[in-house]
């Protein structure tokens, strides 16, 4: 049987990106199955896929002349994205609702879903922010922000020596 000091002791890591909810959902089960044998709760992780989407997934890419943002919002259309720049950042903000309704010989089952995010996303010093692009297709937005390669140029100061 395990002991309280024994699982004082014990550290469960939890990995970057997974859903600390499904994480805590798995470590009570498996304090539950050593104490009561096996047990376990599938129709609440059947609920934390619906409720607690992650945020979009972002790639962010860079070329010689401008950076690229993708961010995945699949079942959104444009309307439901709202982005603005300001002070060297980008917000990505959306709501996304979705409803279903199922009529079939005398039931209705309607379902609902709501959730929105919101991402900031930091700009290098030589992205123009005043030429943002965006467009979206098939659930992916494309963000393109061009470079000003003046702010990178460097220009050499020589130095004169004073007698």
């Amino acid at each position: 049987m395990t002991t309280s000091s024994d699982l004082a002791k014990t550290s469960v890591p939890v990995a970057r990106g997974e859903n600390p909810i499904r994480s805590l959902q798995s470590d009570v089960n498996r304090l539950f199955n050593d104490f009561f044998g096996e047990l376990s709760f599938p129709a609440f992780d059947r609920l934390t896929d619906r409720f607690f989407q992650p945020m979009p997934a972002l790639d962010i890419s860079s070329t010689d002349k401008a950076y690229t943002v993708t961010a995945e919002v699949p079942g959104m259309d444009s309307k439901d994205i709202q982005l603005s720049a300001a002070d060297g950042y980008i917000t990505l903000k959306g709501e996304k609702s979705q409803e279903t309704k199922t009529e079939d010989k005398g039931y209705v089952r309607r379902e609902r879903s709501y959730g929105s995010f919101q991402r900031i996303i930091e700009l290098p010093k030589d992205a123009e922010i005043d030429a943002v692009k965006a467009e979206m297709r098939n659930g992916i937005l494309t963000l393109t922000v061009p470079r000003n390669v003046e702010v990178e140029k460097t220009r050499k100061i020589d130095i004169h020596e004073v007698a």
